[in-house]
C-alpha cells in the first residue's frame, strides 16, 4: 500500500488535551466568520472610514484568530489529533482484502465508461441527446470510474500504480 503507518498497538496514546483543544477549535472556527461578518457590519454604518474601519478590523483579525488558535492548541492538541487519525485508519479506513465479485464489479465500473465516451466522442451521430445530457453523461461517466478505483480497492491502486514504473514486473500467485 502507500500509507505504510505503524499499527495502533504500536502508538502510544497522548494525554488528552482537555479544554484547550476546544478552545482552540472554536476560535479557530470563528476565524473563518469574521469577513462575512464584518461585510455584513459595515453596512450598518454610514461614514465611509468607519466602513473602512470596520472591514478592516474584522479581515485583520482573521488570521490573527487563526494564528492564536495554532498557538492555543499547541503540541498536545496536534500529538492528539495525529493519535486520533492513526486510529481511525487502522480501525476504520485499513484497507482489507477483496471478494472476486466486488473486485469484477469494480472491473466493470472501470471499463463500462469507457463506452460512451467513446461514443459521443467518435460517433455522436448514433446518439442523438441534447448538449446538456451529453454533458451529464459525461460527468456520470466520470463519477462511476472514479468510484470504481474505491470498490477495486488498494491492491489495484499499488497495479496502476505500476503502470507508470518502467521496471515494474507483473508476479502472478500460483493457487
Amino acid at each position: 500500500m502507500f500509507i505504510h503507518r505503524p499499527p495502533a498497538s504500536e502508538i502510544r496514546k497522548p494525554e488528552d488535551p482537555g479544554v484547550r483543544f476546544y478552545v482552540g477549535l472554536v476560535i479557530f472556527i470563528i476565524s473563518f466568520f469574521m469577513l462575512p461578518t464584518g461585510l455584513v457590519l459595515k453596512g450598518f454604518v454610514q461614514d465611509h472610514f468607519w466602513k473602512g474601519f470596520v472591514l478592516g478590523v474584522f479581515w485583520i483579525s482573521a488570521p490573527l484568530m487563526k494564528i492564536g488558535s495554532v498557538a492555543i492548541l499547541g503540541k498536545s492538541s496536534y500529538a492528539w489529533i495525529n493519535y486520533k487519525m492513526h486510529y481511525f485508519y487502522h480501525k476504520v479506513a485499513k484497507p482489507h482484502q477483496i471478494t472476486p465479485l466486488r473486485y469484477n464489479i469494480g472491473l466493470v465500473m472501470f471499463i463500462l465508461p469507457f463506452l460512451p465516451n467513446y461514443m459521443i466522442s467518435f460517433m455522436p451521430h448514433l446518439i442523438p441527446i441534447t448538449l446538456q445530457a451529453r454533458y451529464i453523461t459525461i460527468l456520470a461517466s466520470d463519477v462511476v470510474f472514479l468510484s470504481s478505483l474505491f470498490v477495486l480497492g488498494g491492491d489495484f491502486w499499488d497495479k496502476l500504480r505500476a503502470l507508470f514504473i518502467y521496471r515494474a514486473k507483473a508476479r502472478f500467485e500460483e493457487e
